[in-house]
């Protein structure tokens, strides 16, 4: 028997059941990570029982681990028996679509509803023109401060770095700061390990200093705005006010202790922090952490980079009617997003109406992240190497965050890019 979170949710299920027809019983599948988290079992049940009620039909649940969605994907494709619906990240969308598994989306919804979504999401994942999935769970990276450590160091909690100087200021004085407990506090817990995660999590300084990964779509990295960026960086592991070889798991580990003043993360850092913390820190506006827009370029604009979901239409889909009233559900479900909402505590949906209802809409921390879904940026290269390319970077980066020359490591990391693309 279906168990609903609250009331609301019984009795919405309950209306829409007693007042849709139920057709002929088929079945599509959904392959994704939702249902490896025992947290989702009510939520993929509703699901499943307001998708019954809507279309008549049956979703079957293809439980698929993270770590091997792609994989997943990418092997079922080519054998020719894809689910209907795959999960992706919007990093993957490009190497799925590539060898011809991703439906474009563009002809099974209304520009009026597309439009709800913001253009930066949508462009992520679209190619030459064609929409190959839909922004689900987004996840634009923003700078989450120690408000506790800024204290400490002289510094007003509630007014944050406004440009790249002013923040570089900020972990520098926190760095500053004695040990705690006979550890270091850091200014910053920033990704530096020689792995393709902490290259790509260094495209936001980039952003911040004028610079970009590619121009004209083509890599191009040895220019004197990312060599200012990786500056900036070299300047502050350099100083030691941010370790040099943290991947994601230390710099989260650092920071969750409270011995750093900044990490870059996405809205899955309230619960990450909080929970890594034994419940220590606080994110909130007046707590112990709490987040803020990345700072801006010299031209006085922000961007950034996201991690988000993606919910796509196989290709090879027998339904794909069904299959893009499914994708409808999860992205434009009022119900089913403000359950993802309450039970995960990230963003349910990318379309920007229902973000702004409800608890989501009333959530200060979310709507942080909200303000920024018009200049995130979740593919700052669209193509299937780009991992493969954030590998060739991650050495030269790794240079520089030991002191070596940038503009040497910049055209090396150019020269090993080109030679990879010319493949």
């Amino acid at each position: 028997m279906l168990k609903f979170k609250s009331l609301k949710y019984a009795l919405a299920a309950g209306v829409m059941l007693s007042a849709l027809p139920v057709g002929a019983a088929e079945t599509i599948t959904y392959s994704g990570w939702l249902g490896t988290y025992d947290k989702n079992a009510d939520l993929i049940q509703q699901i499943k029982d307001k998708f019954k009620a809507k279309t008549g039909a049956d979703l079957k649940i293809i439980d698929t681990a993270f770590d091997k969605a792609l994989n997943q994907a990418t092997v079922t494709t080519l054998a020719g028996n894809p689910a209907d619906a795959i999960h992706l990240i919007a990093g993957w969308v490009p190497a799925v679509q590539g060898i011809g598994g991703l439906e474009p989306l563009d002809g099974y919804f209304s520009k009026e509803k597309l439009d709800t979504i913001p253009k930066a999401l949508r462009e992520s994942v679209s190619v030459d023109g064609k929409l190959y999935a839909l922004p689900w769970v987004p996840g634009p990276v923003h700078p989450h401060y120690n408000r506790d450590l800024m204290k400490q160091a002289g510094l007003d909690p509630d007014k944050y770095p406004q440009t790249w100087p002013e923040l570089k200021d900020l972990i520098m004085k926190i760095c500053a700061l004695p040990d705690k407990d006979g550890a270091k506090i850091y200014g910053a817990a920033l990704r530096t390990s020689q792995n393709p995660n902490s290259a790509q999590w260094s495209i936001p300084i980039l952003f911040g200093h004028g610079g970009d990964i590619q121009e004209g779509g083509k890599i191009k990295l040895n220019t004197p705005e990312n060599a200012a960026a990786y500056k900036w960086l070299q300047d502050i592991t350099n100083a030691g006010c941010s370790a040099v070889g943290h991947g994601h798991a230390e710099s989260r580990n650092t920071f969750s202790s409270g011995r750093a003043g900044v990490i870059f993360e996405g809205p899955w850092a309230r619960g990450l922090v909080e929970n890594m913390s034994g419940k220590k820190l606080k994110v909130a506006a007046d707590g112990n952490v709490w987040v803020a827009p990345m700072p801006k370029a010299p031209n006085g604009k922000r961007r950034t980079i996201g991690n988000p979901h993606e919910i796509t239409m196989s290709s090879k889909s027998k339904n794909k009617k069904l299959t893009a009233a499914f994708l409808d559900m999860l992205i434009f479900d009022e119900d089913n997003t403000t359950m993802y909402f309450d039970v995960n505590g990230q963003l349910p949906t990318s379309s920007m109406p229902l973000l702004k209802k409800g608890a989501v809409g009333s959530d200060a921390y979310s709507q942080i992240f909200i303000g920024s879904l018009g200049y995130t940026h979740d593919n700052p290269w669209k193509s299937p190497k780009f991992n493969a390319v954030m590998s060739k970077l991650a050495p030269e980066m790794q240079k520089i965050v030991k002191g070596g020359d940038i503009p040497s490591a910049l055209a090396a990391a150019d020269k090993s890019i080109k030679r990879l693309l010319s493949r």
